[in-house]
């Protein structure tokens, strides 16, 4: 007879978060643009998949098993964008290349999801309504540009969900990218 999974339903994300200088620049900028804009601080993350509803144990497995299927890749931030949608007001735009895509594609395998079309990858800035022009004026106010790359090294399970506040959302869990791949040559 079957293991049967009796640990909590979860409602998730999964993310990319970036590090090094690149991550302390993003920083910078979405502190001045909450204090500016008067959104709540955004944590910088780029989404590879979300609206994950399954059992914490399962979203665990699947985590550990999507980490095991990506090796780390360098993730490039350019243009910095707007839209008329609370959770993407203002971001910086990242470059799509084959390795981001392959990981998008990977997390909605993982999961067993259908992926969206298109993939638009990026790091929000600043969440919030607000009207065109000033969400212009605030893309103006950062120089409307932010290059700066990172390695992305790491997903994480984050409780970014509907219903959970912005201010509420954590880190569930988080695989180092190809760490069971690694171990298995040591």
């Amino acid at each position: 007879m079957g293991h049967i999974d009796r640990s909590e339903v979860v409602r998730a994300s999964v993310w990319i978060r970036p590090t090094g200088e690149a991550l302390g620049r993003i920083r910078e900028v979405t502190r001045c643009l909450s204090l500016r804009g008067g959104g709540p601080e955004v944590e910088p993350h780029l989404t590879l998949l979300a609206g994950i509803e399954t059992t914490r144990m399962d979203a665990g497995l699947k985590l550990k098993r999507l980490a095991s299927r990506l090796s780390p890749f360098t993730v490039r931030l350019g243009k910095i964008d707007w839209r008329a949608d609370y959770f993407r007001c203002l971001y910086v735009t990242a470059e799509r290349t084959r390795e981001l895509v392959a990981a998008q594609r990977a997390a909605h395998e993982a999961f067993e999801m259908n992926p969206p079309a298109p993939f638009k990858p990026r790091v929000s800035l600043f969440y919030g309504t607000l009207d065109d022009e000033t969400e212009r004026e605030l893309a103006e106010a950062t120089g409307g540009i932010l290059e700066v790359s990172f390695k992305a090294t790491a997903v994480q399970l984050v409780n970014a969900a509907p219903g959970v506040p912005v201010s509420a959302w954590r880190t569930m869990s988080e695989w180092k990218l190809a760490e069971l791949e690694a171990a298995a040559h040591s």
